[in-house]
């Protein structure tokens, strides 16, 4: 038992307790501490002042704590850093910029805590460039600049899209011994990836792990979508090994990146197996999984399995959202299934969803293209009756159908009644237009269409160069034609293979009959010589604008459908000449053009070249040269390439799906591909399990 009673808090001991409690924001146990405090006799400080308005702040009640900061002079107590420092945070912290630079501007001597506060919430706000100058005056006066006001910096730039002045504050901040978290690294990561400089993106992710900065999911799943964008989604499937690699594990928004990049790339089988491995993982699908695989069914023409598969949604807990069902609705309207179509509406309503101007569109095409136009309006008409507001891609639809029809004057009319209804044209609207002047003739008003996108804000992309380009070269005026070429590619947009497949059927028109030239795209690739293409480089050449590597990559992409080796050899050939190197796009259709002639020694030549250059061949690539020597009866040579080939720079379970079960098991080659199997365990390049049970399901059972 104690003699003594313990002695009554005093006043530090009260001011440390409420301190502590207005730091982390739990504010309601530091006022009751407070209460105890005057009750047991002690007045407030400027210390439990100070430590008052950082609570206050840090529960946004700024304004009270803008109150208690005015009446410290009241009652005696003088304001101190501590003071402005907490208020100038809590005003940045809720957005109250202003007031921050204005209170700020009060202080004689600031310290680098203000400083970089302030550089924070101008970051914040958006006013980056002011916050670069108070990161830049801190260090004039001798400060090192803290890792937030870096990281706020940072940030800023990655918003920007300034990815490189991003890297080089992070490059700053490593140099002068601090260390930016995660989130940091990832942002510039990130920012990279949305410009599409995936090799500086990955740069980064080496510079992060060399000065011990740890990828999270969230580092590789930017990295993962950069490579889907790109369309190289063999390089995003490899990352799903160096996560694991790495100790992070993928989870549900990695999976369904890669799924919906499978889809995207017409590998809907690889998607499905994507599925398996993902709940071999212990990962749910959600809507947007199961959104994809449906639109990739439905964009593929397999309505039949796109129902089934919607189907099957309940009983795996999945509730469809108007996605689901305007996937499920296009398609079935493009496939000529309009009742089923109608039915699903039934469904979308009664699941709560509510159809919208994405909905009805699909109904819109199907009727201006089975009726023609007068329904189209029609359905319009009801729309509007049922109190929804058409949007521009459904007025477009009908305005698509009407200049089909020559009704130009109720094509005036209803463009009218978009515009006043509130909804602007946009590219397609105008490029729609712009292809009916082309069709009759009248390119000065195709032009007029040109330069009104341009007024109106419009961004003017490449359909609609490739429209009023195909408009001159019809008439012959192809000269006209590649000075839109050069337009377009002054405002940074990229031309296709569309683009120059236009100049040069225009071209082969000049040297053919009419009537003889194949009208499909394949028949005009096969009637394309090269001194079409030269003729086309010539005209180019006159009009100062030189073919560069996508002219080349569009052109050989073209040849390389039809195995025209000869040509795209010569095309190779020229390119060096003009000191344009290969890319990874020209030797993907070299590899191609070159299997498909079945000079598949040659395409393994390239294969060599492409790698030592520092690109990753598509598994594609494989599939075809590997099934194909092994057509040809060079098994032994397969063999050879398959163990020499750099199967670490892959997914070992998209090798196995797309370069042994789709390349070899399904044309018949079971017992060569169980002997890839065995080469690629002994490479220490196993599947999973999933792929596996993969693998039995695929392969017959030997005798």
């Amino acid at each position: 038992m104690h003699r003594h009673a313990p002695p009554a808090p005093a006043a530090p001991t009260y001011n440390a307790v409420i301190r502590s409690l207005c730091r982390r924001a739990d504010l309601a146990s530091a006022l009751r501490y407070l209460s105890l405090m005057v009750r047991s006799g002690w007045r407030p400080d400027a210390y439990t002042f100070n430590s008052l308005i950082v609570g206050y702040c840090r529960t946004n009640q700024v304004d009270v704590a803008r109150d208690l900061f005015d009446k410290m002079p009241l009652r005696g107590f003088a304001q101190d850093v501590v003071s402005y420092a907490a208020l100038i945070e809590g005003f940045c912290e809720t957005g109250r910029i202003d007031e921050a630079v204005e209170l700020f501007g009060e202080m004689d001597q600031p310290d680098m805590h203000m400083y970089a506060a302030l550089v924070k919430g101008l970051c914040k706000a958006g006013r980056g460039e002011e916050g670069l100058l108070m990161l830049r005056r801190m260090k004039e006066l001798g400060w090192r600049p803290s890792t937030r006001a870096y990281a706020a910096v940072v940030d800023f730039r990655c918003w920007e899209r300034k990815a490189k002045e991003a890297e080089e504050m992070l490059q700053e901040m490593f140099e002068k011994g601090l260390a930016p978290c995660v989130v940091t690294c990832t942002a510039v990561i990130n920012a990279y990836c949305k410009e599409g400089r995936m090799s500086d993106a990955l740069r980064v992710l080496e510079l992060m792990k060399l000065r011990g900065c740890k990828p999270n999911v969230w580092t590789y799943n930017a990295l993962v979508q950069g490579f889907c964008n790109e369309g190289k989604v063999h390089k995003a499937m490899a990352l799903l090994n160096k996560m694991r690699v790495c100790g992070v594990n993928p989870d549900a928004v990695t999976y369904n990146l890669l799924i919906r990049g499978q889809c995207i790339d017409g590998h809907i089988e690889s998607a499905f197996r994507l599925l398996r491995l993902m709940e071999g993982d212990g990962l749910i699908a959600d809507q947007y999984t199961y959104n994809a695989l449906i639109n990739a069914l439905c964009k593929d023409g397999r309505t039949d399995q796109a129902c089934s598969l919607f189907d099957s949604l309940e009983t795996r807990g999945i509730k469809p959202n108007a996605v689901t069902f305007n996937s499920l609705i296009n398609g079935l309207c493009k496939s000529g299934k309009v009742d089923i179509a109608w039915k699903f509406l039934e469904k979308m309503v009664s699941a709560g969803c509510t159809p919208d101007t994405y909905t009805y569109s699909s109904f819109i095409e199907h009727l201006c293209k089975m009726k023609g136009s007068q329904e189209g309006l029609s359905f319009i008409g009801e729309m509007l009756q049922k109190d929804v507001k058409p949007s521009t891609v459904n007025y477009t639809i009908v305005i698509h159908k009407l200049l089909k029809e020559r009704n130009y004057g109720l094509v005036a009319r209803t463009w009218g009644e978009m515009v006043s209804s509130g909804c602007n044209p946009d590219v397609v609207t105008y490029t729609t237009s712009m292809r009916a002047y082309c069709i009759e003739g009248r390119l000065n008003e195709a032009e007029n269409v040109l330069m009104e996108m341009s007024k109106n804000g419009v961004t003017v992309d490449t359909m609609a160069y490739n429209t009023l380009m195909d408009g001159h070269a019809s008439i012959g005026q192809t000269d006209h034609a590649v000075s839109i070429l050069k337009q377009m590619t002054s405002v940074a947009s990229v031309p296709n293979q569309f683009t120059y497949f236009i100049l040069l059927r225009h071209l082969v028109r000049m040297r053919l009959v009419e009537d003889v030239l194949p009208l499909t795209p394949a028949g005009v690739w096969k009637a394309i010589e090269l001194t079409d293409v030269f003729g086309l480089f010539d005209v180019m050449k006159k009009n100062e604008f030189l073919p560069n590597s996508g002219t080349y990559s569009s052109i050989l992409e073209g040849f390389s459908e039809d195995g025209r080796t000869e040509e795209a050899t010569s095309l190779v050939s020229l390119m060096k000449e003009d000191s344009i190197s290969l890319n990874e796009d020209i030797y993907t259709a070299l590899v191609t053009c070159f299997c498909k002639s079945k000079r598949y020694l040659d395409a393994w030549v390239l294969v060599c070249s492409m790698i030592q250059h520092g690109f990753i061949p598509h598994l594609m690539s494989y599939q075809h040269l590997l099934s194909g020597l092994i057509c040809e009866g060079q098994t032994d040579k397969a063999k050879e390439i398959f163990m020499n080939s750099r199967w670490k720079d892959y997914s070992p379970d998209e090798i196995v799906w797309k370069v042994i079960i789709d390349g070899l098991i399904k044309k018949g080659h079971s017992d060569i591909s169980r002997e890839m199997i065995i080469m690629l365990e002994r490479m220490n390049c196993r599947p999973s399990h999933q792929t596996y049970a993969m693998l039995t399901e695929e392969l017959p059972d030997r005798e």
